[in-house]
């Protein structure tokens, strides 16, 4: 079966110039006068009948670019794009409306703009209608509507023309709660109809329960695709490090360790010194060399933070360690079984604190874990899973 969408290296290059006179002059002189700005470089990705595919990234990405190109209002700079199919795509708030017309009239208009014949609108028209909810203002001009209004109409429109593909660029965050349920509801109707679906949002929670493919567009750059609850859970990684404290600083370990009278010489997560990546649920073995050259008593800690700082669990010895002349080294291992731990990044804390606990005497930080979610826990949020069940009746 051919892909509803396939894109094979979409490039997206701008010309600015600083003075609108300076496009003239560059077509009379034959001189470059502007910069050159790159939207996209080199994005490929194909999608299959009846897949939703979710579109993630940071504001001025590219995703807009890249959505535009596939709905065909925008010309890419250098690549091909192939679409099978009609496509309906929700854009720029109020793409396709005249600000003088009706509602009524916006629907006569819009709708032809997607391909419907002047019959076909007039059997669809009171769907559209009655979907979007619009009550007296419907005959009353655009420009006296909400963004929110304009929405309604707009997502109203291009799901009754039956596309074949359906685009929509983060148009339902403006919309109030009620309507995004409905919007939610038919775009689940239009996946169960084995529609094709490019659905580019903010929200990650939605881009997982509707999409089973993402990408991560990074300035221009196709960072990340595949699974969407993995792609989502590597950029919600991303963002927790930017977001995070710059100030917050890795304990230093090039310091001489020898000025504390118990530190810690390594640390080992699952028997590795570097990067690690585990699922959910899987045993997480933390281990650490110490050095006690004075030979004090000291009780050891192990926390785990995530990314951005929050502490997810801390714990420390019942009993404290006591030093001898004869054992001035040694290590000490604590296993989380079945670690409940939901996507993210995350690193362990390890500390030695003196006999009361009152007093740290050195602490190291260990190198970043990954944790994967399965896709079973997709509809859970937080920190951890919790063993539930549910019973309706």
């Amino acid at each position: 079966m051919l892909p509803s969408i396939e894109a094979i290296n979409l490039s997206k290059t701008y010309r600015l110039y600083s003075k609108p006179v300076h496009r003239l002059m560059e077509a009379v002189l034959r001189r470059s006068f502007h910069e050159s700005h790159t939207s996209l470089h080199n994005i490929s990705f194909m999608v299959q009948p009846g897949q939703t595919l979710g579109i993630i990234g940071e504001n001025g990405a590219g995703k807009s670019t890249l959505l535009k190109i596939l709905a065909g209002t925008l010309t890419p700079s250098s690549g091909t794009v192939t679409t099978r199919g009609r496509v309906a795509a929700l854009l720029e708030l109020g793409a396709g409306f005249h600000q003088e017309f009706t509602g009524r009239k916006n629907i006569h208009l819009n709708a032809s703009l997607l391909g419907l014949t002047n019959n076909e609108i007039k059997e669809r028209e009171d769907e559209i209608i009655s979907f979007a909810e619009l009550g007296e203002f419907l005959d009353r001009p655009l420009k006296t509507y909400s963004s929110g209004m304009v929405v309604r109409l707009a997502f109203s429109i291009a799901t009754s023309v039956d596309p074949d593909i359906l685009i929509i660029d983060e148009a339902l965050s403006v919309g109030d709660q009620y309507f995004q349920e409905k919007c939610v509801e038919r775009m689940a109707g239009f996946k169960e109809r084995k529609k094709t679906i490019l659905f580019c949002s903010h929200a990650l929670y939605l881009v997982n329960q509707l999409c089973e493919e993402a990408i991560w567009i990074e300035n221009g750059v196709m960072k990340d695709n595949g699974q969407a609850t993995r792609v989502s859970a590597a950029y919600e990684n991303y963002l927790r490090r930017k977001s995070s404290n710059p100030a917050k600083k890795e304990t230093d370990r090039s310091i001489n360790r020898q000025d504390f009278p118990v530190y810690i010489r390594s640390i080992t997560l699952n028997g590795k010194s570097d990067r690690l990546e585990m699922n959910s649920g899987e045993d997480l073995e933390v281990r650490f060399e110490y050095e006690n050259p004075e030979a004090r008593r000291f009780r050891p800690a192990v926390g785990i933070a995530r990314n951005d700082g929050i502490i997810c669990h801390a714990a420390s010895h019942q009993e404290e360690i006591k030093g001898s002349n004869d054992k001035k080294s040694g290590v000490i291992e604590l296993c989380y079984k079945n670690l409940p731990l939901l996507h993210g990044e995350y690193k362990v804390v390890v500390s030695v604190l003196d006999a009361t606990g009152m007093h740290c005497y050195h602490r190291q930080d260990s190198f970043t874990f990954v944790v994967n979610p399965p896709m079973r826990w997709k509809n859970e949020l937080g920190l951890v899973h919790l063993e539930h069940s549910w019973k309706c009746s």
